[in-house]
Order: structure tokens, then C-alpha cells, then sequence
């Protein structure tokens, strides 16, 4: 009997030896022998256990074998006993056969009590009387799949989890039936119920008409026999239950068979209408602020051209140059903010270039103080070194200087001083302007440096497009400075920026 003769202490204590085994016990074991299935036999009121090599690795495992043939079930298994136990008696006390697919039975093995999974079946034998006599259990160990099945349950809750987070839509479509497998965000935008089957037709019919043919053709080239696949594109829907419309932008890939042949077309979708909407902004704001700049500005250069003829014919009216004046400083206005929407567009586009040279930062200060028109209201203190080199663009960075001094002027009418202090240690320069103006509110400090963003909202008190800032930022960030700034309502504002000395 193989294994069946080894260590047989309790087995012949309690039943005897194979020879007085009763016909019952050796039919059993002969089956329990001949089976490629993992089996155990408890037999006898004290539960002897025998198992066939098929058993053998599980035991192995643990160590326990050959010392488990042929003992008390209850000495084997010590930790998984109080489990076991009330199944073996319910069968054996009832007849009736139970079993388990992939139940948790503890178990102690490599030196540590582990959860062990088991798919069984245990039913009673009976001895020659016909009386209860045994158990026999088929049983194996699933631990590795269930392991396998929860690591996949879990990245898939991982995955639902990361998608929900990023508010994506995910689709699956059966390229033999049409038929979409989606989530639930997916099937809320699209106006389906949660429980209903979807179809790509039906989910076409929710993209607005004149979107619907891109969406057609970029699906039929994605499962285009030869293509690589991929699919991406941007399109409407407008959900039937709430009409609520909603841009998105979908993306994708199909898989292919050995033949060519389309069989699964999967992907997600993102909800990209308000990104869509602030790009329609900025282009409806550019469009209109250009158009509103490019008329004032036709009109001077006309105006100019009228002047310089009546100046080179020197009859000049009186009050010609005073127009003359006014009509340059408009249009030098106009150029600015022109520049600055260009600005923007190159800022936007990752083209802001710089050009370096070495230059005394004190002195660009004091030309920008002597070039800022004030009317006579502000003085322009510097407090600092007269001579500190540093390596940046001169002209970006007069740009800076000069939107930080114009603001500090424009923002403090009834002060008359502006404080412009210049530090450095070894590694780089502090320079802060300070005005003793209006303040700044404390929720609006944090926007400040945003595009098109302004503090006076309305517009109604203070000019300008909201972008001297956001373009200054822009500027020290290109040179590795920092720039920021500190107020207190009712009491001025410091804006301050650094620059690397050498850089």
C-alpha cells in the first residue's frame, strides 16, 4: 500500500492492523488509492487519518508528513481544528455530505499560522453494519488562485478607484455585437440607465449631428483591418434626459486577431468642457482686445503722419505739440499692451526667450525711475548698493521692473513715495518695491500672478488687461528667480522678485 505502511502507531492502537481492517475501511482506502484527487479518510471514533499521495504535497508543505498517516486528525491539526471539527461532526452525525469552494481554514506552516484556502467535499462512510464510521474528504488547496483573484480584484478596484478619482468614462465594445460595456460615469453622461445594455448605435445618437460623422469615421479607421488602432477624438453629446451638453475627448485602441480581424475596441473618455470653455475665452478676449487695440492705434498713426507734414511744412497751429505729445504716449500705451498679449502667446507657447548679458542691476532700476511719468506725484527712493552686476536679460527684466513701479504708482494716487530696496548675498538679489497705496485684499494675494487676472475686477478704476504680472512672473521664472508679494489692506504692497547673480 505505499505510504499507507509506514507509521502506523495510532492507527493500530485504535483500529488494529491492515489485516483485521474491516472490508468498509480497505474498500475505501483502495478508492482513496486509485484517485488523482487529493483525499483524506478519518475512520474510527478517534478520526485516523490516511490520505493518498496526491494529499502528499500539501502536507509538505507543512512537514507533517509521514508523521500525519495513521494518527488522530485532532493531534495533526491542531490550529485548524476548531474549523474543521464542527463540519466533520455535522456530516457524520447527519449523513449529509457538505462542502466548500475556497473557504479560509488557518493553517500553520513555513514556521507561521497562514491563511490557507480549500475547495472540498466531505461525506460519511459507513462501516460493514451500516453504521457511521468514517469521513471522507476530497479536498484541495486553492490558496495560490484565490491569492491570483484577490490581487486582480484589487487592481481593479485600484483601477475604478484612479479613474473615478480622474472622473473618466471607460468603455468596451464587442466588435461582433456592438455591444459597450461602460462604467457608471460613461453611462450618466451619456443619458443611460444603469441596468440596460448599450449599443453603439445608441450611444451615437447622443452625439450632436454635426460631430457625429468625425466620431464614425475615427471609429471606423481605428478597427480598420491594418491600422495600428489607435483612436483618438474630441466631439458633443448632448445627454437626452437633462439635454445637458458636454464635450469630450475619447481615446482608445482596438485589438486585433492573427488575421487582421478587430476584437475588442476599449478606452476612455474625459469631460474636457471646461477646458474648452476657458480656451473659447481667451480667444473671444485676444480676438476682441486685438480688434479694440488695432483701431486707436490706425487712427494716432493717421493722426501722426497728419502732424509730421504740418511739421515739415513748419506751419504748425498752436497746441500741435501738446497733440503731438498726447498722441505718442497713447500709442506708446497701445504698443504695451500689445506686447503684452504677444507676451503671453510666446509664454503660452514656450518661446519667451532670453538674452543674457551682464549689466549693473542698480542702474536699470534708477533709468526706470527716470522713465516712469508720474506727474509729479511719486518720488522714487532706491535704497542699495549703487554697483551690483548680474547675468539676465536686460530688456525682460526692465520689463519687470517697470510693470512693478507703474503698479505702484497706479495703486497708491494719494501716496507720494515709492521705496525701492536692492539686497544680495552670494547667490542672488533681492529686489523689492514697496508703495504706500490701497493694499491688496488677503484672498486676492494668491491670484495675483494669474493670467488675465486683475484686482480691481470690474475694471472700473484701474486700466490695463491683467497681465503684467502674470508676464513678470513668467519672466523671473525663466531666469531660475523667484517672485512674489505682501500687503495689508488699507496699508501699500511689497512686490518683490529674485534673480541668481550668475545664472
Amino acid at each position: 500500500m505505499g505510504e499507507l505502511t509506514r507509521s502506523f502507531d495510532w492507527a493500530k492502537t485504535a483500529i488494529g492492523t491492515p489485516d483485521t481492517w474491516p472490508q468498509s475501511l480497505l474498500t475505501t482506502i483502495n478508492i482513496l488509492l486509485n484517485s488523482r484527487f487529493p483525499m483524506v479518510l478519518l475512520w474510527g471514533e478517534d478520526l485516523i487519518q490516511f490520505y493518498n499521495d496526491a494529499y502528499i504535497p500539501t502536507l509538505n508543505n507543512t512537514g507533517k508528513h509521514p508523521k500525519a498517516l495513521g494518527r488522530r486528525a485532532e493531534e495533526c491539526w491542531v490550529d485548524e481544528w476548531p474549523v474543521m471539527k464542527p463540519i466533520i461532526d455535522k456530516v457524520l452525525t447527519t449523513g449529509e455530505p457538505t462542502w466548500g469552494e475556497n473557504q479560509l481554514i488557518p493553517m500553520y506552516r513555513n514556521n507561521k499560522l497562514e491563511d490557507v484556502y480549500w475547495t472540498f467535499s466531505y461525506s460519511r462512510v459507513l462501516d460493514d453494519a451500516g453504521k457511521a464510521a468514517g469521513m471522507l474528504a476530497i479536498s484541495n488547496e486553492t490558496t495560490a488562485q484565490v491569492q491570483s483573484f484577490n490581487e486582480l480584484q484589487d487592481a481593479k478596484k485600484e483601477l475604478e478607484f484612479t479613474l473615478d478619482a480622474a472622473e473618466l468614462g471607460t468603455w468596451d465594445l464587442n466588435t461582433k455585437t456592438n455591444l459597450v460595456i461602460g462604467n457608471h460615469r460613461l453611462k450618466l453622461w451619456f443619458g443611460i440607465d444603469s441596468q440596460s445594455e448599450t449599443y453603439l448605435k445608441d450611444m451615437l445618437e447622443v452625439v450632436i449631428e454635426e460631430d457625429r460623422p468625425k466620431v464614425i469615421e475615427a471609429t471606423q479607421k481605428a478597427l480598420e483591418k491594418g491600422s495600428d488602432g489607435n483612436y483618438s477624438v474630441v466631439y458633443t453629446i448632448q445627454n437626452p434626459k437633462d439635454n445637458v451638453r458636454r464635450i469630450v475627448a475619447a481615446k482608445g485602441k482596438a485589438l486585433f486577431n492573427d488575421i487582421g480581424e478587430p476584437t475588442r475596441f476599449s478606452g476612455i473618455l474625459e469631460d474636457v468642457t471646461e477646458d474648452y470653455q476657458v480656451q473659447q475665452r481667451k480667444d473671444e478676449f485676444i480676438s476682441v482686445a486685438s480688434h479694440e487695440l488695432k483701431t486707436p492705434i490706425t487712427s494716432i498713426s493717421a493722426s501722426m503722419q497728419i502732424l509730421q507734414k504740418f511739421t515739415k511744412t513748419g506751419e504748425l497751429p498752436e497746441k500741435v505739440s501738446l497733440f503731438i505729445n498726447k498722441a505718442s504716449n497713447n500709442l506708446t500705451k497701445l504698443v504695451h499692451l500689445l506686447d503684452d498679449l504677444l507676451n503671453v502667446t510666446k509664454i503660452q507657447q514656450g518661446q519667451l526667450a532670453l538674452n543674457k548679458t551682464r549689466f549693473n542691476l542698480t542702474e536699470l532700476i534708477k533709468d526706470c525711475c527716470d522713465h516712469i511719468h508720474t506727474g509729479g506725484t511719486h518720488e522714487f527712493v532706491i535704497n542699495g548698493p549703487d554697483f551690483l552686476l548680474v547675468n539676465a536679460d536686460y530688456r525682460r527684466i526692465d520689463q519687470v521692473m517697470v510693470n512693478l513701479l507703474n503698479n505702484a504708482v497706479k495703486y497708491s494716487p494719494q501716496a507720494t513715495k515709492v521705496e525701492i530696496s536692492v539686497m544680495s548675498d552670494e547667490e542672488s538679489v533681492t529686489v523689492s518695491v514697496r508703495d504706500f497705496g490701497i493694499g491688496i485684499n488677503p484672498d486676492k494675494l494668491p491670484h495675483l500672478f494669474d493670467r488675465y487676472y486683475r484686482v480691481d475686477a470690474l475694471g472700473h478704476q484701474f486700466s490695463g488687461l491683467g497681465l503684467g504680472l502674470y508676464i513678470s512672473a513668467a519672466i523671473i521664472s525663466r531666469h531660475g528667480g523667484k517672485i512674489g508679494a505682501e500687503s495689508t489692506l488699507g496699508d501699500g504692497s511689497t512686490f518683490w522678485f529674485t534673480l541668481p547673480i550668475d545664472s
